[in-house]
This record gives structure tokens, C-alpha cells and sequence, in this order.
């Protein structure tokens, strides 16, 4: 499909040529808007915006959908794709004749023949069949790109005219010239090659009255003179200089810009000329968003470079501008508007940066002057410049109407700003400044210096402590500051300013009041860039009242919030903030303005820097809101985990995991506050909650000062109706104070936690978990028998979960006491029952038992199967660490099978990993496991250095319940390598405890 919008909209079948009919001026509309960018995604909000003029109707994200359809209908469904970001139309932006024009127009001028030159420019402009974009001329949203548009349309003609004066008889061209001048009195260009036209035909008075009909109209218009180019043109026309004698200049072609963009008229260049500020430090870390910057530019002729306060934006604004001046004719211009606080001095701001501030004429000949806006307009209409536009936060309207006004005036004028949100115009492409990337919280010295937010710190450390270096001992520390202030620039800077002072463990440690400490800025810096509390004060100040509630409202995620977690809780602060229809709206905003950051593929997630996350709890505390929001916050986490729980035993699984695990710092942080506000109901049930997450994720230990500090409250005080709920909280907060303690959880502490709960248990309790109660302590006192009983009893229950588990039990019961057959059909009803449910956990679980009994009946390719099923599962997510363990079967099986080289590989991988997450028993069996292949090769000095380690991560754990089988094998392997080695006496072990215990029988 061909679009053009070069004149009225017209939409052919690529294929056929035919034209398709689109009824309807909205619908039109539509198609023109998506054409304006080719490709580009266009928001919803935007195009309702500029579809209904800034006043879309009630429901008119139903209006839009219907208005797609229809034009579907009419293009095709494939023409128009709609994504999260919005629409965009799905062509080729060659198919758009507004980039076929430019991009005709950028070969024409490649070319160095004269008539070539002009006949492809001519070609090129032939695709204008009218006005741009007729059929919206007189909407809101298509003023810029028609400026725009057109600007290149002249600037093209003007080309043409150039190459033509050059290839054909000037005076064929003066007809032609003198019209667009009419149309275009301020066209410095037309107005000289019209003056070389005129003298080239003989017609030198006519060529200077030119000449001074151009002098009035820019002196009344704009109060300047003309410019030195047009100037030395009259000069020379008056001097009848020779180079002009029977010919026109060359010098416009000869002198057109590397970039190809239209030459000025025939005269010496303009000189170099900047104002971009020297700079006094090296640029350190932002070498590629430079070069990106730079691209950018070259692409786009409005910039916006966006990030916080304190990103570094000025700065590679500066760098990246620096390398364009020797390319730009008419300069880089910095335009600084921190200091300026009303929107009408802006212009005047860039006038003066460009040095054409108001002259002043004095006597009869003074006139009004015209507006700022309109004088800037005009006077760079010819210009080949670049404008940075530097901190445009406290004046964004102000700027965008600036930007939009001088880019549609002067076409080969580009901007660049910076800003803490965007100038929000079309055409603008945004160019976000995030942090200095950061290095891993255990990065050593050489690491931690490939990271550029270390070398920033490093470079600037040195400046005022000579000598300093990131080593061993300073690695630590710097990467604590780096990490602490989220790679963001100023505040390392104000970081490394205290290191005059202070040493980096020093500087680390006092982070917790950063505000305080980091305030010693350059004293030539902006006021707001002397003090890390300056700099966000300036962006707080910035913002309304809604918006200052939703942020300091969300000073109380951790970890970020997801935007349900958000509305609720930001909702909730009181009277002073925005309604609940009303918060994404307030954040979105902040997100604009840099101070939310907003990430995440498949859900969106809001977050904070930890200096802004500081800063907005200050100011939630002063405004009295704190517990009032923290409640709220504790609540909303607290149904939600209420909400997964059962869903971890399902097929949604997986989906619950992701979730509670991105919202474990949320969880720990209502925890805190509901230690703190001893909030006994609450804790009790988001404790419960949580528990079975904690266990699948192994975090029982990590977490385990929770449910004691839960319990501790609870403890006369127990809600009748979360009986189950203390029964579970209190087996946590005892099984994690055992694992904990020394020597660890043993088989008596086990005894002893089974025991202390049973009695909190209800009759027919409704969670699952315990029903497991009473058919474990029977187990963990030697009655078997009535282990048994209980589980029979429990594979009558009617949760499935339950009874899938009690199966599974029951199976390892059988394989502990040698029951086979009976173990086999247990574990497979077991993990049946488990694959119904969708719990992988449990399938795991099933599989394990399963494994082990194809492994004792010598069923090595059953074995393999089973084991390759519970790796996939592993590796979907519900715990990728415990897939370790299956590896080490899956090495014995492969060895067993005659890979013994890739079976020991495999299991060498997986013992690392088990070591890694502590582990210890699981690799013990791993490193019995390679004993075992080196002591059947002969290699017995292999197998004793294998068996050694496994019985260095033994012996201090001998006494644990989970230690009880590896021990035994361990003891039971070092008898037989002793006696395959022919010793009587242990080698290393210090000990006669192995040889005591191969020699028990019942060991």
C-alpha cells in the first residue's frame, strides 16, 4: 500500500495501482495522522488528542477503536497494528511519499553534475500533487509537520534553483525567483540567487534594488541588517567583480555541508562560532549515549535528552554537541534557562545566547519591536544551527511552544534540550539519561572498575585525595557509595568531595543520612547542584499537590509497586492527594518527569531511586501520613498473599512464584511495619500466607525472624479464629530458631518441633499442610506403624493436594523400609495426583522418589527419562537451584550407561551449585558420587580427595535430621576405599568413627 499525504490524501494498492476509497474526514484523519510517522508507534493519548483537537469525546478510547476499524475495513487489518504502545502504521516508511520525497531530495543532492542535480531535484519535488497534508490543514496536530514539510519543500526548490543557475540561462529563472520571493521576503537565499539571476541577464540595477528592497523588509520586520553572505554579494555586484562577469558564483555548491543539506548563498562561510562551555573534568561513562546522542541529531532535529536530577544531562548535551560544531555553518549555541523563572524570557534567553538581542534606533527611525518568538523565528530561517536548550523542567510549555515554532520556521535549525520530562511535541525523540550502570554488590577491584559509575568515583576521588585508587582494600566501600546513590553522577561527585575529608568506609557508612553529608558541591555550580537535597528539591518544587501525595505515598514500596499495589495504596493516604481513578494518571505524570521510573515487559512496575525513595519518606513523615498509608501498604500485601497461596499448589503456579518473589521486598516491608505497630492479626495471616512460598523458594532461614517476632506478639493473644493460622506461624518461627542454632536442625530437634505444634493444631484443619502434622510425629518417633495409619487416613481426605502428598510421604515411608512395589505404586499415584493439580514442586517431589526406585531396580533409562522431566521442571521456575540435585542422578545415570566422562562433568557442575546455595548435604552426595566413579576406574587417589571433601562437609553436621542418610554412605565409602587400598587406619579423618560404623552391622 502506497500512501501520500503531499497534497490531498491518496491511498493506492501497491500491486494493482488502484485507488482505495476512505469514507469519512475522521477516518482520513486517522490515516494522515499514522502517516505523519511512518512505523512509529502513536500513544492512544495522542491520537485522541490531535484526532479531536485536544477534546476527545467521552469513551474515546471506544471512538479511536471504532474510527481503526473502520479504516481497517477500508486498508486492510495488517495496516494498522495496535501494541501497549499504541497504533502505528505497518509500512515500509519508503511507501509514505513524504519519505520518499526526502529521501530523493538527500540523493539529488549527492550528485555532482548541476543538471543532474536539478533534474532529480526536480523529480523529487514532482511528488507534491498539492498543500501537505490538505485534507487536515486546518487541524491542531498537522501545523508542525506541515511547516516542517513545506520548509523542506522550499529548501528544495531552492536546491533546484541553485543547481539550475549553474546548468541554464539564469535569466529563464528570474520569473520564477521573483514569485518566491513575493511569497517569501525573508528568504535570505532567494533573495541572492535572484540578485546573481538578475546579473547574469544584464540587469545589474534591477539585481541591486534587490538588494535594498531586502535591507527595508529586514529592518522593519526584525530590526536587523542583512546578512555578510548577501552583503559581500551586493559588494561584488556593485564592483561588476570579474568571478561574476558572464557566469554565477560557484561558491554555493562548492561550500554545500558534508551533511548535504542546502548551501547559503555565495560568499565566504560564516566563521566557527559556539558558546558550549569549556569543560574543567574529564567525560567519564557516557560514551556510547554520546555517540547515540550525536546520531540522533543527524536523524532528528529535536532531541530531548530526560533523566533525574543530577544524571549528567548538561553535560553530554555538551559533549555530544561539541563534535558537530566544525559540521554545523551558523554554530552550537548552549542556551542556559536554569536561572530564568518566566516563560515569556525564554526567547529573549535564546536571542541573547545567539547574540541578537533588540537593537535599539534611536530618533524618528525607531519602530516597535516585534515579539521575541516571532524575531527568532525569523532570523533563523536561513540558519544551519544547533540550539541546546539547557534544563527546560520549570518552563516545558514555554520551551515546546518555542521548539515548535523554530523548527517549523527554520528547517535546517535543530534542538537539543534537556529536561526532567519531555517537551511532549511531534517530531521529538526522547533520549533518557539513566544512572551509571552499577556493579555487583561482591564486585572485586578489577570488576568493580569495568562498571562506569566506580570509574566517575574514582576519577573524582583523585582529584582531591591524589593518590586514591580502587584496590582491594577501597573495592567494598566504593561499590557500597555507587550502589547507595544509583549510579547517579552528582551524587557521586558530592560522594568523592567528602573524600578530601573522609576515607570511602567512612563515606559508606554515614550514607544512611545522605542528605547531610553530601553537600559539598563546586561553588560555581547552580544552587541546586551544590547538595544532593538541592537537587531533588528542585524537581519536588516542581510538582502540584497530587503529585507530591502520590510520591511521597510511594516511598513506602520496596522493590516497586505494580500499578493495582499503587492505586490502593497511594488511594489511601487521606483527603490530601489525588482519587483512585486519578493515581496512574499522577504517576504517569512523575514517570514524565523523571522522578518514577516505570519498567517491566509483560506487567509495568513502578520504582523509586533510592535517593528520591529517601527524600519522599522524609516528606511522608512530615506530613503525618505515614502509618495511615504503611496500614494500607501492609494490607494490600497481605490479601494478595493470601490470594496466592492456595495458587502455588496449581497450575497457575508459576505465575503466583514470579509474583510473590518480585514482592518479597514489599512483603518484608509490611512485616516490618506490622512488627512496629505490633499488628497481631495481620502479621499472623500474612506470615501463614507466605509460608509455603518461603519453603518452595528455600527462605525459611532468611525470613525465619519474622514469624518469632509474630509469635512474640501473639503470644497470650491469639486470635480464635486464626488458630491455624498460629499453628503455622509458630512451626516457622521454631523450625527456622532450630536451623539456625548449633549444631542445627537435629533428629531430636525435629522431635521437639513436631511436638510443640501438634497441640496448636485444630481438629480437621482446613490448610493442608497441616494435615501432615500428626502423621510426622508419628515418624519422627519411630512409630511407623502408625505413620502409616495417618497417611491411610489422609488418602481419604478431600483436598487433592493432601492426598497427593500423603501418597508421596507413604512412598518414601516404603522405600526407607525397603518396600519396593509398595513405594513404586505410591510415588507414581503421588505425583499423578500432583500433575493433575499443575504443583511442579510437588511432581518434583514424586519424581525423586521415583528416581530412586529406578535406580534400585536397575532401570538406568527410566531413570533417565524421570530425571530429564523433573529438570524441565526445575527450570520453569519454581526453584531453578533445586534442579542440582537431579543433576547429580542425572551424572550417575549417564556413567551408569557408559558416558562416565560426561556423567562426571555433569555431576562437577552440579555440586558447585549445590555448595553455592548451602546445600551441604545434597553435595556431599555429589562428591560421594565422583568417589564412586574414580574408586571403580582404579583412580584411588582421586577417590580419597572426593571422599575427603565429602566428609569435611559432613562430619561438623552428623547430628542433622537431613544429614542422617549422607553420613552413613560417607562412613560406609571411607571403609571401602580403605580396604581397596589396603589400610587398616583412615588416612586424614583423624578419627576410628568410620571403621566403627562399617563394622555395625546395622550400619
Amino acid at each position: 500500500m502506497r500512501i501520500g499525504i503531499l497534497g490531498p490524501l491518496d491511498v493506492r494498492d501497491d500491486a494493482t495501482g488502484q485507488a482505495v476509497t476512505l469514507n469519512g474526514p475522521r477516518v482520513r484523519a486517522l490515516l494522515v495522522r499514522l502517516a505523519v510517522d511512518p512505523g512509529r508507534w502513536v500513544p492512544v493519548e495522542r491520537l485522541l488528542d490531535d484526532l479531536w483537537d485536544g477534546a476527545p469525546p467521552n469513551g474515546g478510547a471506544g471512538a479511536l477503536q471504532a474510527l481503526v476499524s473502520r479504516l481497517r475495513a477500508a486498508v486492510g487489518r495488517d495496516l494498522v497494528e495496535h501494541g501497549p504502545p499504541g497504533y502505528r502504521l505497518a509500512v515500509a516508511p519508503g511507501d509514505v511519499d513524504t519519505v520518499e520525497f526526502e529521501r530523493r531530495v538527500a540523493a539529488a543532492r549527492a550528485r555532482t553534475d548541476p543538471a543532474a542535480r536539478a533534474a532529480a531535484l526536480r523529480e523529487a519535488l514532482e511528488l507534491w500533487r498539492g498543500p501537505a497534508l490538505a485534507d487536515v490543514a486546518d487541524a491542531d496536530f498537522a501545523a508542525a509537520p506541515i511547516a516542517r514539510l513545506e520548509g523542506l519543500r522550499l529548501a528544495a526548490i531552492e536546491d533546484r534553483i541553485e543547481a539550475d543557475l549553474t546548468a541554464r540561462d539564469p535569466a529563464d529563472l528570474v520569473p520564477e525567483l521573483q514569485a518566491l520571493t513575493v511569497a517569501h521576503p525573508l528568504r535570505e537565499r532567494l533573495r541572492g540567487q535572484l540578485m546573481r539571476a538578475l546579473y547574469a541577464a544584464g540587469r545589474q540595477a534591477d539585481a541591486l534594488t534587490v538588494y535594498e528592497e531586502t535591507r527595508r523588509v529586514l529592518a522593519d520586520r526584525l530590526g536587523i541588517d542583512p546578512p555578510p553572505e548577501l552583503a559581500e554579494l551586493h559588494l561584488a555586484i556593485l564592483r561588476r567583480d570579474p568571478a561574476l562577469a558572464g557566469s554565477v558564483p560557484r561558491a554555493e555548491t562548492a561550500d554545500r555541508p558534508a551533511d548535504g543539506s542546502p548551501a547559503r548563498p555565495s560568499a565566504p562561510p560564516r566563521p566557527r562560532r559556539t558558546n558550549l562551555p569549556a569543560q574543567l573534568t574529564s567525560f567519564v561513562g557516557r560514551e556510547e549515549e554520546s555517540r547515540r546522542v550525536g546520531e540522533l541529531l543527524r536523524e532528528s532535529r529535536l532531541v530531548t535528552l530526560t533523566g533525574p536530577g543530577g544524571a549528567g544531562k548538561t553535560r553530554l548535551a555538551c559533549e555530544a554537541a561539541a563534535p558537530l560544531v566544525d559540521t554545523t555553518a551558523d554554530g552550537v549555541w548552549f542556551v542556559p534557562l536554569a536561572s530564568v523563572s518566566d516563560a515569556a524570557d525564554v526567547a529573549p534567553a535564546v536571542l541573547a545566547a545567539l547574540g541578537l538581542a533588540d537593537p535599539v534606533r534611536p530618533g524618528p527611525e525607531t519602530r516597535s519591536p516585534a515579539r521575541p518568538l516571532d524575531r527568532l523565528a525569523d532570523a533563523l530561517t536561513t540558519w544551519d544551527t544547533i540550539l541546546v536548550l539547557d534544563n527546560c523542567e520549570h518552563l516545558v510549555d514555554a520551551v515546546a511552544t518555542l521548539a515548535d515554532r523554530v523548527l517549523a520556521a527554520a528547517p535546517r535549525t535543530r534542538i537539543l534540550a534537556t529536561s526532567r520530562e519531555p517537551l511532549g511535541i511531534t517530531g521529538e525523540s526522547l533520549c533518557p539519561v539513566p544512572s551509571l550502570p552499577l556493579p555487583p554488590p561482591d564486585a572485586d577491584a578489577k570488576e568493580a572498575l569495568r562498571h562506569a559509575s566506580v570509574r566517575l568515583l574514582a576519577d573524582r576521588a583523585a582529584a582531591v585525595r591524589p593518590g586514591f585508587t580502587v584496590d582491594d582494600t577501597t573495592a567494598a566501600p566504593v561499590v557500597a557509595i555507587c550502589r547507595a546513590l544509583d549510579g547517579i553522577p552528582l551524587a557521586i561527585e558530592l560522594a568523592a568531595a567528602r573524600m578530601r575529608a573522609l576515607t570511602p568506609a567512612q563515606v559508606a557508612d554515614r550514607l544512611g543520612d545522605r542528605f547531610r553529608l553530601l553537600t559539598a558541591g563546586s561553588r560555581a555550580a547552580l544552587p541546586r547542584h551544590r547538595t544532593l537535597r538541592a537537587v531533588v528539591d528542585w524537581s519536588w518544587d516542581l510538582l502540584d499537590r497530587d503529585e507530591r501525595a502520590v510520591l511521597r505515598r510511594l516511598s513506602v514500596f520496596a522493590g516497586g509497586a505494580v500499578p493495582d499495589a499503587a492505586v490502593r495504596v497511594c488511594a489511601a493516604g487521606g483527603p490530601d492527594g489525588p482519587d483512585a481513578a486519578d493515581v496512574l494518571d499522577v504517576i504517569a505524570s512523575l514517570v514524565e518527569k523523571s522522578l518514577v521510573i516505570a519498567d517491566g515487559a509483560a506487567q509495568v512496575r513502578y520504582r523509586l531511586l533510592e535517593t528520591v525513595r529517601v527524600y519522599a519518606a522524609e516528606r511522608l513523615a512530615e506530613a503525618g501520613e505515614g502509618d495511615r498509608v504503611r496500614d494500607a501498604h501492609a494490607a494490600y500485601f497481605t490479601e494478595l498473599a493470601e490470594r496466592a497461596e492456595p495458587e502455588l499448589r496449581g497450575h497457575d503456579q508459576l505465575t503466583w512464584i514470579a509474583r510473590l518473589v518480585a514482592e518479597h521486598d514489599n512483603c518484608t516491608a509490611a512485616l516490618r511495619h506490622i512488627v512496629d505497630t505490633r499488628d497481631v492479626r495481620t502479621g499472623l495471616r500474612l506470615v501463614a500466607a507466605m509460608t509455603w512460598f518461603w519453603f518452595v523458594r528455600d527462605l525459611e532461614v532468611e525470613v525465619g525472624g519474622w514469624p518469632l517476632a509474630i509469635c512474640d506478639l501473639a503470644r497470650d493473644a491469639v486470635p480464635p479464629d486464626l488458630r491455624e493460622e498460629h499453628a503455622i506461624c509458630t512451626f516457622l518461627a521454631v523450625t527456622a530458631n532450630e536451623m539456625r542454632s548449633r549444631p542445627g536442625f537435629t533428629q531430636e530437634a525435629m522431635r521437639n518441633v513436631v511436638e510443640r505444634i501438634l497441640p496448636l493444631v485444630p481438629p480437621n484443619p482446613r490448610h493442608p499442610l497441616l494435615n501432615l502434622a500428626e502423621p510426622i510425629s508419628h515418624l519422627v518417633a519411630g512409630r511407623f506403624d502408625r505413620a502409616g495409619e495417618s497417611l491411610a487416613e489422609i488418602e481419604r481426605h478431600p483436598d487433592p493436594w493432601a492426598r497427593a502428598m500423603g501418597l508421596v510421604v507413604r512412598g518414601e515411608l516404603g522405600l526407607y523400609s525397603g518396600e519396593i512395589d509398595a513405594a513404586f505404586a505410591d510415588m507414581t499415584a503421588g505425583y499423578r495426583g500432583f500433575r493433575d493439580l499443575g504443583d511442579r514442586l510437588g511432581m518434583q517431589i514424586g519424581l525423586g522418589g521415583l528416581i530412586q526406585v529406578a535406580l534400585a531396580r536397575g532401570q538406568a533409562e527410566t531413570a533417565l527419562r524421570l530425571v530429564e522431566e523433573a529438570l524441565g521442571y526445575t527450570i520453569q521456575g519454581v526453584n531453578p537451584d533445586q534442579g542440582a540435585s537431579f543433576r547429580v542422578h542425572l551424572g550417575r545415570i549417564r556413567a551408569q550407561m557408559g558416558d562416565v566422562q560426561g556423567g562426571r562433568e555433569e555431576i562437577e557442575r552440579a555440586v558447585r551449585i549445590l555448595e553455592r546455595i548451602g546445600e551441604h548435604a545434597d553435595a556431599a552426595g555429589g562428591y560421594l558420587a565422583l568417589c564412586e566413579l574414580s574408586r571403580r576406574s582404579g583412580d584411588t587417589a582421586t577417590a580419597r580427595r572426593m571422599l575427603d571433601t565429602a566428609y569435611a562437609l559432613v562430619e561438623p553436621r552428623m547430628v542433622r535430621a537431613d544429614f542422617v542418610q549422607v553420613t552413613a554412605l560417607t562412613l560406609s565409602k571411607l571403609g571401602c576405599l580403605a580396604a581397596q587400598e589396603g589400610t587398616c587406619r583412615p588416612r586424614r579423618t583423624g578419627t576410628d568413627a568410620p571403621w566403627t560404623w562399617h563394622a555395625t552391622p546395622s550400619g
